[in-house]
């Protein structure tokens, strides 16, 4: 690859300019027009101080979350079920494995752990009527991990393993008594009419809560110079645009955890064999604290209560009924990823990029890049365990064998990826990690992949959006936004997730069901255009059937399908009866414009919206008033970037769902909403010009 040569502009400022309370960080925060935060430092140290300083005055609460996660007190704030997460938390020794292994993230990295305890810290002395418990002072650097760590842990289903293991639900191993959304969009000069490049940063995310993003722009004087979306509480941008690059993240599904069933030694308690020789169970107690009264602000009625853990060789370790079964996975055996993360946030070139990728500290994620040079890149990217042959890892493995201990992983350069296809695009939305470009141009299996599982489905919207890439030689910036858009399910709606078409609900036979044949005839003209406009009348019924028949399906009524087709149909005619009279009930008729159905709603703000669940313009919600659905999840950020030929800072449009405060009534707690409905985006930019030029206020974090 060709050197790239770059020039990087630093500003130099009084350090007049900086004076605030704390004399260790020298900050000023900008907030833009929309409240945005630009950041502004001296050292990237700063910029993730004033980081977490403006994330505590947005969402104190969210923030507190995570730090409460991080000591195993989150039963404090969230009552029984807080304290579930607590002692999954213990149980796979997270709290333990950052002290351990503090010392194995750099300098660089320990500092912005540093700077974000001391946000916190400050902001504490200042508020300390808000501080859910105190014993959480001092904030220390190592609780800003366990967001990171965990989250990963989540997003590869995790708690769905503790689930099994806990509730007794896993297969098991019979042992010989002699002897377990989102989308991303790349475009280059092989396919934009301009030649600009083009990226949509567009995570699917609850739109609330503590993995809602938060938007944030960062630059300081050691080169730092990024703006996107972060978590609440983090210390640096999850995915964004710096000056020459930009990058998304869109989850990818592969078998990240393995559970092991460990073969218990006849002759010794609490102790397990591997190849013959025994070994004890580390056994301990998870302290875990439940506030058991009604307001949470009150530690009045807090019970203490302790429960047993173990571990294993094999990690984690639960005992129950059916035996002794272990849960092994990535996410509880590096602290790296807030590394990784930091190293990408300052990468200047796709080299300095994928040597940050190489750290393997984000544990999953497709990683959708695109820089100013004409790069564009994408990976379905992770610690993905070189596996043991002769095993089945999608089922419960034996752990009386270190055949089956994994220790390593994958390079990256042997995970599915694509760099600079041909025909100029790359993209993700959650579907297949060998589907990624054009279709003659995606990666193929390989060999050392052989024991990673990865799905293979393709969702509704990598299917749409091979449609609408059908006959396109040249992409322009309103078709790209067109794409970002759009509202529409493919010719035949597959089963996102799920192991079966759903196509045959849009062909009922209405002689057959003649008590719903105009609720058939209602789903029949949907599907002619598959449309989630707002003023679509027949989706209305259509969703309420997709939200109360196809998203109740699950593994028995799966079974049942493929046993007999006739059920198959049965069980769609009797979800479109429910949906009709759901529809006569709340609307008293059969067809209502689905912006009268499907709201956006916060505080007083309560609008139609379009979009539809699997959709490019994705929205899914709950039920909510009168027959009606709040959105909770899919649309929650938007960054969408141009880079220019002429070497200029990226052009930058973005939008979040509700605005940059999560406090009730603040001025920008719900000034985003009407643009996030009618699909506008907001300027924004890196240049700090700019940032003075839209200022609504300047200060230094304490003010």
């Amino acid at each position: 690859m060709k050197k790239l040569l770059f020039a990087c502009v630093l500003f130099f400022i009084s350090p007049s300019l900086f004076s605030q309370v704390n004399p260790n960080y020298h900050v000023e925060i900008v907030r833009d027009s929309f409240g945005v935060p630009h950041i502004f430092g001296k050292t990237d140290a700063d910029c993730s101080y004033g980081l977490v300083s403006c994330a505590l005055e947005d969402d104190y609460k969210t923030v507190m979350w995570g730090l409460l996660l991080s000591r195993g007190k989150l039963g404090l704030m969230m009552g029984i079920e807080g304290a579930k997460i607590d002692y999954a938390v213990q149980l796979l020794g997270v709290p333990d494995f950052i002290i351990n292994h503090y010392k194995d993230l750099s300098p660089e990295t320990r500092k912005l752990l540093e700077a974000g305890a001391a946000a916190g810290n400050d902001w504490a002395k200042k508020n300390p009527d808000k501080l859910i418990f105190k014993g959480l002072l001092p904030i220390r650097p190592t609780d800003f991990i366990s967001g990171y760590m965990l989250s990963m842990a989540l997003m590869t289903g995790v708690n769905g393993s503790i689930t099994s293991i806990v509730g007794e639900t896993m297969p098991t191993i019979e042992y010989n008594k002699d002897a377990r959304g989102s989308n991303a969009l790349a475009m280059n000069s092989n396919i934009t009419a301009d030649g600009n490049v083009y990226l949509d940063c567009n995570a699917h995310q609850p739109l609330e809560g503590p993995m809602s993003w938060y938007e944030a722009h960062l630059q300081s004087e050691e080169g730092l110079n990024i703006l996107g979306a972060t978590f609440h509480g983090a210390v640096s941008i999850f995915h964004g645009t710096n000056e020459n690059l930009g990058w998304a993240h869109t989850t990818n599904y592969f078998d990240a955890i393995d559970i092991y069933q460990l073969q218990p030694d006849p002759k010794k308690k609490n102790h397990y064999l591997v190849d013959g020789v025994s070994y004890k169970l580390e056994q301990s107690r998870a302290k875990l604290s439940v506030n058991l009264a009604k307001h949470r602000d009150t530690h009045k009625f807090v019970l203490t209560i302790g429960k047993k853990k173990w571990w294993s060789i094999y990690g984690a370790t639960y005992i129950n009924k059916k035996g002794m079964f272990a849960i092994r996975l990535a996410s509880n055996m590096t602290v790296k990823s807030v590394e990784e993360w930091y190293k990408m946030n300052k990468a200047k070139n796709y080299t300095e990029f994928r040597q940050a990728l190489d750290i393997q500290g984000i544990i999953n994620q497709y990683v959708t890049y695109a820089d100013r040079y004409d790069t564009i890149y994408c990976v379905s990217n992770g610690a993905m365990p070189i596996r043991a042959d002769g095993y089945d890892w999608n089922s419960t493995v034996p752990g009386n064998t270190r055949k089956t201990l994994w220790t390593k992983f994958l390079p990256h350069d042997s995970l599915p990826h694509v760099l600079n296809p041909k025909c100029g695009y790359v993209f993700n939305t959650n579907n297949t990690s060998y589907s990624m470009t054009a279709k003659d141009e995606d990666p193929q299996p390989l060999a050392c992949q052989k024991n990673i599982t990865f799905a293979r489905w393709q969702t509704n919207r990598s299917l749409r959006f091979y449609e609408m890439m059908e006959g396109k030689t040249k992409i322009d910036w309103d078709y790209f936004l067109k794409i970002k858009y759009d509202a529409h399910y493919p010719k035949s709606v597959t089963a996102p997730f799920k192991s079966f078409d759903l196509e045959e609900a849009f062909h009922l036979d209405e002689k057959k069901y003649a008590d719903i044949a105009d609720a058939i005839a209602v789903m029949k003209a949907w599907a002619i255009n598959r449309s989630g406009d707002i003023a679509d009348t027949n989706a209305t019924l259509v969703y309420k059937w997709i939200y109360g028949t196809y998203f109740a399906i699950n593994q028995e009524i799966e079974q049942k399908f493929k046993e007999n087709p006739a059920y198959k149909l049965d069980y769609f005619a009797d979800g479109v009866r429910r949906a009709k009279a759901e529809m006569l009930r709340d609307f008293g008729k059969l067809n209502a414009p689905l912006g009268d159905y499907q709201r956006h709603q916060r505080g007083d703000v309560n609008l139609p919206t379009s979009g539809g669940p699997d959709m490019w313009n994705a929205k899914a919600g709950d039920a909510y008033g009168k027959g009606q659905r709040r959105i909770k999840s899919g649309e929650s950020y938007i960054l969408l970037s141009k880079f220019k030929k002429d070497g200029s800072l990226p052009e930058m449009r973005s939008v979040i769902c509700y605005g940059s405060s999560n406090t009730p009534g603040a001025k920008h707690y719900t000034d985003q909403m009407q643009m996030y409905v009618h699909n506008q985006t907001k300027e924004e930019s890196l240049s700090k010009d700019w940032a003075y030029k839209h200022a609504e206020r300047i200060y230094k974090p304490g003010e």
